[in-house]
């Protein structure tokens, strides 16, 4: 803020000059006392300067309504929705969202700095503020193969951005317990400006967080039961519920939630489709559930607004007060949260269903193709199986990040074969970033792929190449197409393509428009209903997190089959049954 701007403030503040808009009649939502307050709002130059009785060059009468603040998304990977920044910030604006906290590790770990700073870049000058947390796992660890490898002082040179508000969710307990000296540097660096730390606390123990707690990690979003939060809450953390397009932790958390403790509570969606966002809405959608399940509506709101902004110290946004930015949300009920319009810093940029902001001062910056690999051939995928009688075999659950390692008995062969009658294909993880030719092959369970392949280049956190099928030829034909297309999803079946969505950005995101990126999802999801048996859960993201071997308790990279019950790798073939 300048000195000119701060006068121009205190001024209309004084009722010494006219507001710029006076929003009049209606209730607001106060975050800090948890009530009602009917009085009028003034806004100069994107800013509040008071509640009250004030007079302005324009002024909109809002009887019967109410204005809240707007809402913000604490933990989001801009990539996971397939999108840009752009096509981000114009299907969220009319969910109430106007301020984001994401981390880039996805693309972090393809594409390194370039890949943050391509973030960085392409949120400017949108009608939703981006922030970002620099990405404190490139790689996420060394069980697998990035792209990139960012060192602390590589980090510590963005934080001239003032978007940047810390460090990302650090998954690596290893590298804390073990005290990694580059590690403690990254953690020290944000810790000594004050900044905030994520988690990613996924089957840590109570005795892990007290070590993330005693290295300055504040946050966690990975909480999928009460007594994990309960653990995180009563050591000083902040609990982010997630509400993703996978992960789906609100209806196992929010029963926690009191009078007492709200305000150590946020919403995120992590991971989330643009579809979803269309669809169903983002932080707005969670405000409802809240409300839905017996929370006060202005807790709910608490909880997607202020309680972020507190916990990332975005001291101007999350709040309707003096010295606040004008972002609100103004609602026609408020138990609903039924969104009329959203203004940003005291603009209209969403009203009578419709996005009112102008994207003409916006630039794309350039991008790169970032699949590189070798050929594949056939018997690229063979699992050798000679001497055994147990094979270890990754479950999925569905709807959940975390996969049950279970241990089968087969019947004894050379090499494996897809059986379909116990909903048993092969998994492989093909290194796409530095043309290694690693390669993992293994079996999944709980796919219910009946023929075909499917592949991927969004596989997290690295994002090598995933693929699952029936048969290798397909296998083989899906990834080699993801290679010509510079990354995305393939579906293959009898020797021919039968889908593809490109995702040119990185092999995560699309550079098309919300609504086609979601009409390429739908056609998707059409042709993949012949390839499954049942689509109750979506196999697509389900397949993207089986390779993070950061989350229990099977996964899989291309460095090998990693189960999270011993810490190492293990062989899919054995002699005797793993209890």
């Amino acid at each position: 803020m300048t000195l000119e701007l701060m006068k121009s403030l205190i001024k209309a503040a004084k009722g010494e000059t006219r507001c710029d808009l006076v929003l009049k009649n209606a209730h607001v939502v106060d975050v800090f006392s948890g009530k009602l307050l009917k009085t009028d709002v003034g806004i100069r130059k994107g800013y509040i300067v008071g509640l009250g009785d004030y007079k302005g060059n324009h002024e909109l009468d809002l009887t019967g309504k109410f204005i809240s603040p707007s809402l913000i998304d604490a933990h989001v990977h801009i990539e996971s929705t397939l999108s840009t920044c752009k096509e981000f910030s114009r299907v969220s604006c009319p969910h109430g969202v106007t301020t984001v906290i994401a981390d880039p590790h996805e693309i972090a770990n393809v594409m390194g700095i370039e890949g943050i700073q391509y973030m960085i870049d392409s949120s400017r000058n949108l009608p939703v503020d981006f922030h970002f947390m620099l990405s404190s796992c490139v790689p996420a660890t060394n069980k697998e193969t990035s792209g990139a490898r960012i060192d602390a002082s590589a980090l510590n040179a963005l934080y001239i951005h003032h978007c940047v508000l810390g460090l990302a969710e650090v998954m690596d307990i290893d590298a804390v317990k073990d005290c990694d000296e580059d590690m403690l540097k990254k953690l020290l660096n944000a810790r000594n400006r004050g900044l905030t730390i994520d988690g990613h606390g996924a089957g840590l123990t109570p005795e892990e967080i007290n070590i993330y707690r005693t290295a300055g990690i504040t946050t966690d979003h990975e909480c999928v039961k009460k007594e994990e939060a309960q653990d995180r809450l009563s050591k000083g953390m902040y609990v982010l519920i997630r509400e993703g397009t996978v992960a789906k932790d609100f209806d196992a958390l929010i029963g926690l939630v009191t009078k007492d403790n709200l305000r150590r509570f946020a919403f995120c969606t992590d991971d989330i489709h643009i579809s979803d966002i269309l669809e169903k809405g983002s932080i707005d959608h969670m405000v409802r559930k809240a409300v839905e399940y017996g929370l006060d509506p202005v807790d709910a709101i608490r909880m997607g607004s202020l309680n972020s902004a507190e916990c990332y110290h975005l001291k101007e946004v999350g709040a309707v007060a003096p010295g606040y930015k004008a972002d609100l949300v103004i609602l026609d009920d408020l138990r609903t949260f039924a969104i009329n319009s959203v203004l940003k810093q005291g603009k209209t940029v969403y009203s009578e269903n419709a996005l009112k902001f102008d994207f003409n001062g916006y630039t794309d910056p350039p991008f790169r193709n970032s699949v590189r690999m070798r050929h594949l051939e056939h018997g690229s995928f063979t699992i050798d199986l000679r001497g055994t009688d147990w094979i270890n075999v990754i479950r999925i659950l569905k709807n959940s990040l975390v996969t049950e390692h279970v241990s089968l008995h087969i019947a004894q062969q050379n090499e494996f074969s897809a059986d379909l009658n116990e909903d048993l294909v092969k998994i492989a993880v093909v290194e796409r970033h530095r043309e290694t030719g690693g390669i993992t092959t293994a079996i999944v369970n709980g796919f219910r792929l009946k023929r075909g392949a499917v592949a991927t280049t969004i596989s997290h956190d690295s994002h090598n190449i995933v693929v699952i099928g029936t048969n290798d030829y397909d296998m083989v034909n899906a990834c080699n197409k993801l290679q010509q297309i510079g990354g995305g999803i393939v579906i293959a079946a009898e020797g021919k393509i039968l889908y593809e969505l490109p995702l040119e950005i990185a092999g995560l995101m699309s550079n098309a428009p919300a609504e086609e990126i979601v009409k390429r999802l739908g056609n998707l999801h059409e042709i993949a209903r012949t390839v499954f048996t049942d689509l109750d859960f979506n196999p697509f993201l389900t397949l993207s997190f089986l390779t993070l071997p950061v989350i229990p308790e099977l996964k899989i990279t291309d460095k090998g089959l990693y189960s999270t019950l011993v810490n190492d790798f293990i062989n899919v073939g054995h002699d005797n049954r793993i209890p």
